[in-house]
């Protein structure tokens, strides 16, 4: 669930401006998690669905793009895809940002990601919602969708606890 906990983000981006995703912005602006959200899309005629819905403030094709300068960056992508993506975006992460994933099998996705992301001077935190709906894309996304929904994270031994708590 997504609540106000007193932290806000300067900028939010989502990878996978889907249902999940797009959910996940329309939460972030209402409850005023951040002060800008990106989204990454894999198509250009996805660009203007994601700002029409109001899911994120922009949208782009441009992973490094979305990427730059963002404190939380949210893997909201097949599981297949999260891995060839985080390297793609590596050399836009920002030291001490904070990667997590809305992925529902989490052991593989925490070994792949976790070591590869540290070695950028990023924090990565496995989650998974619960949460869904019948209907897929952003066209679908709900700023309630995770209301009342519990949310769990996967951290380690390895992992950074403030990066946890926020």
């Amino acid at each position: 669930m997504l609540y106000s906990s007193g932290v806000q983000f300067r900028k939010i981006t989502i990878i996978g401006v889907g249902l999940l995703g797009g959910s996940i912005g329309l939460a972030a602006k209402k409850r005023g998690l951040a002060r800008e959200v990106a989204g990454f899309v894999r198509r250009a005629a996805s660009l203007k669905e994601c700002e029409k819905t109001g899911a994120v403030d922009f949208a782009t094709i441009d992973l490094l793009a979305a990427v730059s300068n963002a404190d939380l960056i949210i893997l909201c992508t097949p599981l297949a895809q999260m891995h060839v993506l985080t390297q793609q975006f590596l050399p836009a992460l920002k030291r001490g940002a904070i990667v997590t994933d809305v992925g529902s099998v989490k052991a593989g996705v925490v070994h792949e990601l976790e070591s590869l992301v540290q070695k950028f001077g990023a924090h990565f935190i496995g989650s998974h919602p619960m949460a869904g709906a019948e209907k897929t894309g952003v066209a679908a996304a709900r700023e309630n969708l995770f209301e009342n929904a519990v949310c769990v994270l996967t951290p380690t031994k390895k992992s950074n606890a403030d990066a946890v708590r926020k």
